[in-house]
């Protein structure tokens, strides 16, 4: 398995990379870390959406859509240590790497941080016309379609199906 630390902004000062060596190295060896420092964009003549912009192309050309994306932003949900091993565990099933993202001053962009849905809707009737689009498009749908087909009977296929059930709950609440 292979973990991503993407950050945006200073690189690590000595005595941080020192931890982060320390603790790195009693990792079992199947499991890779790579740190991707991003230097931060910021500049006076710029405002906080440009320099938002200017970080959300350099984030996402290192990110890797097939990862499970955990993005670090202070608006993000809490999790406790269990919650965060279920989601480290599912990945390690899922045999899928890891990136987590880490932002520069300004935080992340609502693309980065909302990237696992592809699209980012201005209202619920824009929501609403991207998903009928979506089972419009007949190459797409044969291969959500398909992709569910084949977790079917697998060990995984359980908790995808919670996972959904619980994200459709929280929706309708």
């Amino acid at each position: 398995m292979k973990c991503n630390i993407i950050s945006v902004g200073h690189k690590p000062s000595q005595w941080e990379s020192e931890g982060i060596n320390f603790y790195t190295k009693q990792l079992p060896k199947n499991f890779v870390i790579n740190y991707i420092d991003l230097k931060g964009k910021q500049h006076p003549k710029m405002s906080k959406d440009e320099v938002i912009r200017l970080e959300e192309s350099l984030i996402l050309e290192k990110l890797n859509p097939k990862d499970k994306i955990i993005v670090c932003d202070m608006h993000g949900k809490d999790m406790s240590s269990i919650d965060f091993s279920e989601v480290l565990n599912e990945s390690i099933n899922l045999n899928q790497d890891i990136s987590f993202v880490i932002g520069g001053s300004f935080g992340l962009s609502e693309r980065v941080i909302n990237g696992k849905t592809g699209f980012i809707a201005n209202s619920y009737d824009e929501f609403a016309e991207y998903t009928l689009e979506l089972f419009r498009n007949n190459d797409l749908w044969n291969k959500i379609r398909n992709n569910l087909i084949d977790l079917r009977g697998k060990n995984n296929w359980t908790s995808s199906t919670l996972n959904f059930l619980k994200k459709v709950e929280e929706i309708n609440k």
